[in-house]
């Protein structure tokens, strides 16, 4: 019997109102194409883990959602990285060398008469084919949360995991017409003339996250 080698491991944001008309989704297909061949029936997988967490922080209750599972390739976390080097890191961190498993969460907080959503999850677009994520808007029902109570969504960031969940086609409707969308200043300046020219992104991400903010 070979001997397992054993290693240790260790591991001022502005309030700005927008609307949810000035908030797009842009394409994530390249990131769903690993998927198709295992779920070509499109039927979610079912449920093996818990999908919320709870917690209290003082008077405050907070609810930890799971909003599934984004498979994401690996060369598109390491874009600009010699394939070798990204294997070999992957491997050291007991990672899968082709496709990664990002899990999506979304933060529900109770606070007095406010119920704050910390983010919206991806979002369930059919044309993504992605069975295992998306899911938020039926897990808060099996918490018993109406998106009618809703009374603050807080974005974090506009990527496309973390404002998908208001897109779905008939969210939008269900939401209260006084709900408040909190922004940092910084991020919508930012994405009124994204500028990529100092990052390296796979091809199709600038043009999409631009249409995104053109939106």
């Amino acid at each position: 019997m070979s001997q397992a080698e054993t290693k240790t491991r260790t591991t001022g944001q502005q309030e700005t109102n927008m609307s949810l008309d000035n908030i797009s989704h842009p394409s994530i297909q390249h990131c769903a194409d690993s998927l198709n061949a295992k779920h070509s029936n499109g039927r979610p997988e079912p449920e093996l883990v818990p999908s919320r967490y709870a917690l209290q922080v003082g008077d405050i209750d907070v609810l930890v959602v799971s909003d599934g599972v984004l498979p994401i390739p690996a060369p598109v976390m390491a874009y600009n990285v010699d394939p070798a080097l990204r294997e070999a890191w992957l491997d050291d961190m007991f990672l899968p060398p082709d496709v990664l498993e990002w899990p999506l969460n979304v933060v529900v907080v109770r606070s007095g008469d406010r119920t704050i959503l910390v983010d919206a999850g991806l979002g369930m677009d059919p044309d993504l084919h992605l069975p295992r994520a998306g899911r938020l808007v039926s897990r808060l029902e099996a918490a018993g949360i109406d998106l009618a109570s809703v009374t603050d969504v807080v974005l974090t960031h506009m990527h496309m995991d973390h404002i998908g969940g208001l897109l779905i086609d008939g969210v939008k409707d269900r939401l209260r017409p006084d709900l408040r969308i909190h922004v940092a200043a910084a991020e919508l300046k930012f994405w009124e003339s994204p500028d990529f020219s100092r990052v390296s992104m796979p091809t199709g991400f600038p043009d999409a996250l631009r249409r995104a903010a053109k939106r």
